[in-house]
């Protein structure tokens, strides 16, 4: 008889829940110890989305929060969180149990779901947030409102509230608490910069920023009220000042130590997982899929798509954690840098390594002009991992970082999002496949039409322009074929024959069509024209034998082109049948 089915909290994030119905709990309540001892009253812990962020916060809330008067006893439900968290890491710390269990009163927000296209939308959304969670308090409130501040929060646990309303809410809330039970309040917010997204993708970047900043200087800026701040999102949105008025939060990134196996599993937390749900042989495919990331160092896997896996593993790997958000900022950011860093991109597709800046405190409003913000976003929303990281010793938020694709299930993503940005500059999807079309089946002179069409919708003279253009030109031909990753395999610049091809088009299947080219750019400090620079990729095409391991790997057909590019000028030439 197989084992019964591993209980897994699969789409759940309440802590108390996930124990009371004794779903399998990987233990991360170290998270809790680490927060309390830590000597910042505030706390920023951005992370990747689904890396168990709401988890984690609602745990600590459960640990810190008075019982509610609809728990019943305050005595017995004292007892009764302490029951949540017997067995696990922190039961083990007394002196934190005696002093904050059960002891503070605790504002709690999320804004993961407010993602409006328009500023009123969106203003809504975060009052209501507020609202609710004041109208949970109403009970402790109200009996020590004075009688001007009775409106105030009437307005704030409603639906009238003024931006002055909201940007004081958090102070007034914790105030009163503090009040109501002499006790100072922990303030938690899940998913902080939700709204920063939507409001920069959609063109209300300045009203949100003007709102969120007052909101949190006001409740976690020298507030008297407050014992302990714990911000959780994805970004640290640093540079439009939202964090300006507050005193030296304490912020632990994807590249800091402390904090580094809070989130996501690590390899002990996985193998056990595996072991419990019986599946012990699978760690190998695992592994390739869903390890990978370094966070402080530490080997970190996605939680999300561990559990999706184990809990219906008869469905096999997939990327499931790439299915379930929007990239649409992400692919736009492409759009606009991609140019600027075929070089890089393309050899992140291959499976390699790139040193890059990375600067911790990313600001949403110059993203697009800011060369190394690409790098940022990409690593602190989990598409890389930073295999190395060394901060600059001159400015706090800077990095530099050995970034690489971490695993089998983003390297999908990026091959999609790389895919979707060239064709949106290449043209349209349209234009690259007619360019692949042409290219596979021989015409040299619709391929060499589409890939000048190509060039004048992506490349810049800046460049083509530098030491090394030919390099430029040889990323930007790999990276518009990637369209072919289903049926080819794709290589720049590897050895084949008796050298180095510059792009190496491989079928997967037997009997396919194979592609080998050889592109020069013309010296022209040396005098070279466009036609000597043919003749010369020909003449290499034949020497050099490029097409040896496309033969070999049973292509039906070897298609052999010598490309020349000038500016944004090309020609095809073909060598062969």
């Amino acid at each position: 008889m197989p084992p019964p089915k591993l209980r897994l909290p699969l789409g759940t994030s309440d802590f108390r829940e996930i124990r009371r119905e004794r779903w399998y709990y990987v233990d991360k309540t170290e998270l809790v110890a680490d927060a309390l001892d830590n000597s910042n009253k505030v706390l920023l812990l951005p992370r990747p989305r689904r890396f168990g962020k709401t988890l984690n916060l609602s745990t600590l809330r459960y640990f810190l929060e008075l019982p509610q008067p609809d728990e019943g006893d305050q005595a017995v439900a004292r007892a009764a969180r302490v029951a949540l968290f017997e067995g696990l890491h922190i039961a083990g710390r007394t002196d934190l149990r005696d002093a904050h269990l059960a002891a503070h009163p605790v504002l709690y927000f999320t804004f993961k779901d407010v993602k409006a296209l328009t500023w009123q939308v969106c203003r809504a959304s975060i009052c209501r947030e507020i609202a609710t969670e004041a109208r949970r308090l109403r009970r402790a409130i109200e009996p020590v409102l004075d009688i001007d501040e009775r409106p105030v929060f009437a307005r704030i646990s409603g639906d009238g509230a003024s931006d002055d309303d909201l940007g004081g809410a958090l102070l007034r809330l914790s105030t009163w608490l503090h009040r109501a039970t002499g006790q100072p309040v922990a303030i938690l917010i899940d998913e902080y910069d939700t709204p920063l997204h939507s409001a920069f993708e959609h063109g209300y970047h300045d009203e949100a920023i003007d709102l969120i900043r007052n909101l949190l200087s006001g409740g976690l800026k020298d507030n008297t009220a407050l014992y302990k701040g714990v911000l959780t999102g994805i970004l640290r949105v640093g540079k439009e000042s939202v964090f300006s008025g507050l005193n030296n939060p304490g912020v632990f990134t994807v590249l800091h130590t402390p904090f580094s196996t809070a989130f996501g599993f690590t390899q002990t937390e996985v193998e056990a997982l595996l072991h419990a749900a019986d599946r012990d042989a699978d760690l190998q495919e695992l592994e390739r899929w869903y390890n990978g990331y370094r966070f402080g160092g530490q080997v970190i896997y996605n939680p999300w798509s561990v559990l999706s896996y184990l809990n219906n593993p008869v469905d096999g790997f997939a990327p499931y954690w790439v299915n379930t958000a929007s990239d649409a900022l992400l692919r736009q950011l492409l759009v606009q840098r991609a140019s600027a860093a075929l070089v890089d991109l393309e050899a992140l597709l291959r499976g390699e390594s790139v040193a890059k800046p990375v600067d911790e405190a990313v600001s949403l409003r110059t993203v697009y002009a800011d060369p190394g913000a690409v790098w940022a976003f990409l690593l602190h929303c989990g598409y890389l991992r930073a295999e190395s990281a060394t901060r600059d010793p001159d400015e706090q938020t800077q990095w530099r970082c050995t970034l690489r694709v971490p695993n089998t299930e983003v390297a999908g993503a990026w091959r999609r999002l790389f895919r979707d940005a060239l064709n949106q500059m290449g043209g349209g999807a349209t234009a690259v496949e007619r360019l692949c079309k042409a290219m596979l089946g021989g015409d040299a002179a619709a391929f060499e039409e589409a890939m000048e069409a190509a060039l004048v919708h992506t490349l810049s003279y800046h460049d083509t322009g530098g030491r090394a253009p030919e390099v430029v030109y040889q990323a930007f031909v790999a990276g518009l074929l990637v369209v072919l990753d289903r049926t080819h395999e794709v290589r720049s610049n590897r050895e084949a024959g008796f050298g180095r091809v510059d792009v190496l088009v491989r079928p997967r299947a037997p009997s396919g069509v194979g592609v080998v080219m050889e592109l020069k750019v013309p010296n022209r400090r040396r005098g070279e024209t466009a036609d000597q620079a043919m003749a010369a990729a020909k003449a290499q095409l034949v020497e050099r034998d490029y097409a040896a391991e496309v033969r070999a790997s049973g292509a039906a057909v070897v298609r052999q082109y010598a490309v020349v590019f000038d500016g944004k000028r090309c020609w095809v030439g073909v060598v062969g049948a």
